[in-house]
């Protein structure tokens, strides 16, 4: 028997889908332009600038940005730089170490000076102190004292910011455990032990780092020598001798005497896969990414580069008046034919006075704009923002227009109105929102599942706990209605607050989240396989979780270290491969297909 909707819902419907349709074409052709309008923005040449070749005396990789000193020791850092850990301050420093979202230096009068994430005093060295060393990873730092005696700020959950009372030649930074280096060559390291990365082997050193949850040491004879986790490797290091070594979070490098570079661990993102045919002066392992300096200062890097981390800037302005730099687009610095810097112009005058001294910019993120292109891209933003606040109108007109018609049509059929979800996207976080509505397909590597599932924890969960996410970013809150069965390492056994979020891959892919929250200091992550919370779990951290995963669903639960402690939260989602103008348009159509798709429950 063939059904036939009344001529009244088939025009209602064709008027909703219309409406859905050409408000999606406005959106795409906004962000196109949009996106347009930036990359101009971004990339404006002036004829005022006098670069010289980016050539550096050292360079640390830290989580998901790098720093370089150059060799006139000013700062210059590039990659993520959400917490301002890439947007170095104007000065000088002897030595550089780029840490989880936070960076330190130290100036040639001994004294630490510390930018970025501070959210635990990590970027607050204490005051009066000077250092010969200094080690900045994970949310904590360390310094070494002229007289040997380590000191540590920050983070000290698991005793990495207590060291022991002992004196050290040199000390190595991880992200929850620190280790040294007695005169006589004995490794010492306190902090985080869960995989035994703070147990060293018995004999001596001549070099120690510490990384993610395992630390290396070089023996007098050059040969490596790992212990702590070895999920992926990076504790097996490779036979043959080294010069030098460096510790990742999940992956290992070291430099043969020839100045070859060998890596060893995990390798997603190819940050153990060294370009074969250079020779490295040094070498700096980090987060998902890995640096080497050649013998001519010219830095070179490899892995992941989502944020920038593997592109070094080319050049640095030399210009009274600051200019923007291009958006590099090599993995390596750009030198003359003889690899040597191009000598900086010692004078602008011709009347022989004493030329006035002009000051670098010395920041791989865009500096001060030309004259009269403020205003041009104040003008852009300006228009950018209006343009996405009458979008959102336009988004939440339709929504109230699809309620209206789909309870109008429920009347119809005598039916009672469908509710309204009740989770309302907030305007400020356009990317995307938290969904408990039928599942949207969306033409990303992501889909969500078909249902809502129901788990039981230690109690009987409301149906709210479990929520889908896609590619973007949402708010959420703390409280007793949703409780989580994990504790987290060390932490007290008790009742904390969880939230519970599903996601399915469509194919193998890299996914990467993360969890800010300005009530709570302490966030905690779990990235279970499978539906609800009981499931094995992939990975497990504090604020950030990177994983390659097999297609496959899996959930999210986002919880925290304090005991029954309420808040609000951000949580972000991403998946590699994605632009983030495509993030932001895929996110934008998430929300208009879902509010197409209200109409037809």
């Amino acid at each position: 028997m063939r059904f036939a909707l009344p001529h009244s819902k088939i025009a209602i419907y064709s008027l909703t889908a219309l409406v859905a349709v050409a408000l999606l074409l406005l959106i795409l052709l906004s962000n196109s332009n949009n996106a347009s309008a930036q990359q101009t923005v971004d990339h404006t040449p002036t004829s005022t600038s006098v670069p010289r070749a980016m050539t550096f005396q050292s360079i640390s990789a830290g989580s998901a940005n790098t720093c370089g000193l150059l060799t006139d020791g000013a700062a210059v850092c590039w990659g993520y730089n959400e917490f301002g850990q890439s947007t170095p301050p104007d000065d000088t420093f002897t030595s550089i170490s780029a840490g989880d979202n936070h960076t330190c230096g130290l100036r040639a009068n001994g004294a630490a000076v510390c930018w970025g994430h501070n959210e635990f005093g990590q970027s607050t060295p204490p005051s009066g102190e000077t250092f010969t060393f200094i080690s900045a990873v994970g949310v904590h730092s360390c310094g070494l004292r002229a007289n040997g005696v380590a000191v540590c700020w920050g983070h000290n959950e698991f005793g990495q910011s207590t060291p022991p009372d002992d004196t050290f030649t040199s000390i190595s930074a991880g992200v929850y455990h620190n280790c040294g280096l007695r005169a006589n060559g004995v490794a010492v390291c306190w902090g985080y032990n869960e995989s035994g990365q703070s147990t060293p082997p018995t004999g001596t050193f001549t070099s120690i780092s510490a990384g993610g949850a395992h630390t290396c040491g070089l023996r007098a004879n050059g040969a490596a020598v790992c212990w702590g986790s070895n999920e992926s490797g990076q504790s097996t290091p490779p036979t043959g001798t080294f010069t030098s070594i460096s510790a990742g979070h999940d992956h290992t490098c070291g430099l043969r005497t020839n100045g070859a570079a060998v890596c060893w661990g995990y390798n997603d993102w190819g940050e153990s896969t060294p370009p074969s045919d250079e020779t490295f002066a040094s070498i700096s392992a980090g987060g998902q990414h890995t640096c080497g300096l050649r013998t001519n200062g010219v830095a070179v890097c490899w892995g992941s580069n989502y944020s920038g981390e593997s592109t070094p800037p080319t050049s640095v302005s030399t210009t009274a008046t600051p200019t923007p730099t291009y958006t590099p687009t090599s993995t390596s610095t750009s030198v003359s034919a003889t690899d040597e810097p191009t000598p900086m112009p010692t004078s602008t005058s011709v009347t022989g006075e004493p030329a006035p001294t002009l000051t670098p910019t010395l920041t791989a993120t865009r500096v001060s704009t030309p004259e009269g292109a403020d205003d041009r891209i104040s003008r852009l933003e300006r228009k950018m923002e209006a343009q996405l606040e009458r979008q959102q109108g336009l988004i939440e007109a339709l929504q109230a227009l699809i309620t209206a018609l789909t309870s109008r049509l429920d009347a119809l059929e005598g039916a009672s109105p469908t509710p309204t979800p009740t989770h309302t996207p907030t305007p400020t976080n356009t990317p995307v929102t938290a969904l408990e509505s039928t599942p949207i397909a969306t033409p990303t590597s992501t889909t969500i599942p078909t249902a809502i599932p129901t788990r039981v924890s230690r109690s009987t969960l409301a149906p709210g706990c479990i929520r889908t996410i896609g590619l973007g970013w949402l708010t959420g809150a703390w409280n007793a209605d949703c409780l989580s069965d994990k504790t987290p390492p060390t932490a007290k056994t008790g009742t904390r607050y969880a939230r519970f979020y599903t996601f399915t891959l469509d194919a193998p892919s890299t996914v990467t989240v993360s969890i800010t929250s300005d009530d709570v200091a302490d966030a905690y992550l779990y990235l279970i396989e499978g539906v609800g919370n009981h499931g094995s779990v992939v990975n497990r951290g504090d604020s950030r979780i990177t994983e390659q995963l097999q297609a496959g669903t899996y959930t999210i639960e986002a919880t925290t270290y304090e005991l029954e402690t309420a808040g609000n939260f951000t949580l972000t989602f991403g998946v590699a491969g994605l632009s983030r103008i495509r993030v932001k348009r895929l996110a934008l159509m998430q929300r208009i297909l879902s509010s197409a798709l209200l109409c037809n429950k």
